[in-house]
């Protein structure tokens, strides 16, 4: 059998185990029921996300959602069109990371010239999203919703039994995306972040030295030593990237720990990060 086949029949076996219709169904992921029916019979491949919501539905084990997934991320070639994942509503992804990041034991985020997504201020996080507008169509989301989602977020960082590493480059700190006072604020929020226990915040000096090339923004929800689930998320401008597979997760774990030999963290941070603050008010 063909991928799109093993798919089509473990994707018809889990609604059938649900006891509900592909009208039913379809009505319970958001769809139509048209593409449930596809779907099953194979006449189209559900995008990773889809395929992800069908098994969260119809109450599927993590290793048959891991299984599931990971095929249909073979059939799309690992990537799904970023304007289409976008087109639905930005908060909804927003809601979807939210839940990844919630059910994660560690989460590693790596952002390469821009404050880390869970650590933005509202005002910077507006910013972020105002940039990255010409990217997708015009979804009709109201900015202000979008911004709460993004900000929501960072309520896992409450969960001390949860632990985050959050990275970027002297960039991120350097950008004139919001107004210095803003930016001030934005620091001053970093500098709080990086004194709570389960947090390490770390940041790469344009002095130095660092280990590896820094390739591209990532963020590594679970640990796959860890973590009954664990993906990769990133992005380009035009396609989103998610990766299952635990060796490639744990090559990227690897790649982070490489990047944070040059980074700044701990004590060492703060002082430096309050020198920037004391450099942009004097």
């Amino acid at each position: 059998m063909s991928d799109r086949d093993d798919l089509a029949a473990g994707l018809r076996d889990l609604r059938a185990r649900r006891g509900v219709s592909t009208t039913e169904l379809g009505r319970m992921l958001g769809k139509s029921q048209s593409l449930v029916s596809k779907s099953e019979r194979g006449a189209t491949a559900p995008s990773p996300q889809v395929v992800e919501q069908w098994c969260q539905t119809c109450g599927a084990t993590i290793d048959e959602t891991r299984e599931l997934v990971t095929i249909a991320e073979r059939i799309a070639g690992q990537t799904t069109e970023w304007r289409r994942e976008m087109a639905p509503g930005r908060i909804r992804l927003q809601h979807d990371i939210q839940r990844l990041e919630a059910a994660a034991t560690i989460n590693r985020e790596f952002s390469h010239d821009v404050i880390n997504g869970l650590a933005q201020t509202p005002a910077y996080a507006e910013a972020m999203f105002r940039l990255g507008m010409h990217i997708v169509r015009d979804d009709g989301t109201d900015l202000a919703e979008l911004v709460q989602a993004r900000t929501a977020r960072a309520v896992v960082l409450d969960d001390e039994a949860k632990t985050f590493y959050l990275l970027t480059t002297e960039t991120a700190l350097r950008r004139r995306l919001v107004t210095p006072e803003q930016m001030t604020e934005q620091i001053r929020h970093l500098i709080d972040l990086a004194r709570r226990p389960n947090i390490t915040m770390g940041v790469i000096p344009f002095a130095g030295p660092e280990a590896v090339h820094t390739q591209h923004a990532f963020a590594i929800i679970g640990d796959p030593q860890v973590d009954a689930e664990s993906l990769v998320l990133a992005q380009t401008v035009t396609r989103g990237l998610r990766l299952r597979d635990p060796e490639e997760v744990a090559d990227y774990v690897t790649h982070f720990n490489e990047l944070r030999q040059g980074a700044i963290e701990g004590d060492a941070l703060i002082s430096w990060l309050l020198e920037i603050i004391a450099n942009t008010t004097s």
